[in-house]
């Protein structure tokens, strides 16, 4: 059986609902978790100076009641339990489930998860890495890597083999088309999609 999870920041960067629109015609076909910018959104943690960056002020004058209740309903983590395998899905880190940042050279050595995976994003650095028992998976991003700006990535966990793969797919027309349609992104943000590295992580499809 197939399970789909979105770990979380549907909004920032771009004062664009169509992550949420996207999300909302898939139902409960995906579970998600909420993100750092949604936390920022409903807790009122942004920092004023980086507005220009983050977009959020500019985001909620077109945010419907229905993505603002559909986003408060997301938890900050997932457990799950599959063919024997337990399942932690944080936006974050286990010990800091919606803030935290892991990186490809994060000492894992801090994190007692009690889990056989843990899947992360908020870096949006894709890697698999096996500490004390744990496999440790950052999915990256699917629409902002951090790593190379052409590549959005994805996760794929088959719980029968207990095996995970990375999965990157061509974003530039997507990403030139939001960079096109949104004068008032952020410099530093318009960068990110300029990126490039020489050794892609994960199977370029």
């Amino acid at each position: 059986m197939e399970r789909f999870y979105f770990l979380g920041d549907a909004i920032g960067y771009i004062p664009s609902t169509a992550v949420l629109e996207s999300l909302n015609l898939l139902g409960h076909r995906v579970k998600c978790i909420r993100g750092n910018h949604e936390a920022m959104l409903f807790e009122g943690k942004s920092n004023p100076e980086r507005e220009n960056i983050y977009q959020l002020d500019a985001l909620r004058s077109v945010l419907t009641n229905h993505q603002l209740m559909m986003m408060s309903s997301w938890p900050v983590l997932y457990r799950e339990s599959v063919n024997g395998l337990n399942i932690l899905l944080v936006h974050g880190s286990p010990t800091n489930p919606t803030f935290d940042y892991v990186y490809p050279d994060t000492d894992l050595a801090g994190f007692s998860p009690e889990a056989d995976f843990v899947f992360m994003g908020n870096t949006h650095h894709p890697f698999v890495r096996q500490h004390a028992g744990t496999c440790y998976v950052n999915v990256g991003s699917c629409g902002m890597p951090r790593d190379d700006g052409r590549y959005g990535s994805v996760a794929l966990l088959d719980t029968k083999l207990k095996t995970v793969r990375i999965l990157r797919f061509d974003i530039t027309l997507e990403s030139k088309e939001v960079l096109d349609n949104f004068s008032m992104i952020h410099p530093s943000v318009k960068d990110i999609y300029k990126r490039r590295q020489s050794k892609i992580v994960g199977e370029i499809l």
